[in-house]
């Protein structure tokens, strides 16, 4: 028995992941602007793959009880504590990052839309 591995499939799904990551990153870095003293863009990359990972497992577990909307609604306080650790900042500085992060994520969506490149389908 021959495993092999599809090296293209796997380099192309890293690739569109940094790529989404990335363009992910950037509101939340902007946002973080308005409520952190402590906002980089490092901080931004690092928050967003964080919130990430949490809000997958505490979705993943609350669904695999039974629970999947809890699973949101605790994924999204999971969000909001991973944003007030990253940034320093409290509950309401958190809160303030994420719906600005949202806010200016539609804009540049818009813009680039307006341009003719659609970021929509990466995330």
């Amino acid at each position: 028995m021959h495993i092999t591995v599809d090296t293209h499939g796997l380099l192309g799904a890293l690739l569109t992941f940094i790529i989404a990551w990335v363009i992910t990153s950037i509101p939340v870095w902007i946002a973080s602007k308005a409520f952190s003293k402590d906002s980089s863009f490092g901080r931004a990359l690092l928050a967003t793959l964080m919130a990430y990972i949490v809000f997958s497992i505490l979705v993943f577990i609350f669904t695999f009880i039974g629970l999947p909307l809890i699973g949101v609604i605790v994924g999204f306080i999971g969000i909001l504590a991973v944003l007030k650790s990253v940034f320093d900042t409290g509950w309401l500085g958190a809160l303030g990052i994420a719906i600005l992060a949202v806010i200016v994520y539609i804009i540049i969506a818009f813009i680039l839309a307006l341009l003719g490149i659609a970021v929509i389908h990466l995330l």
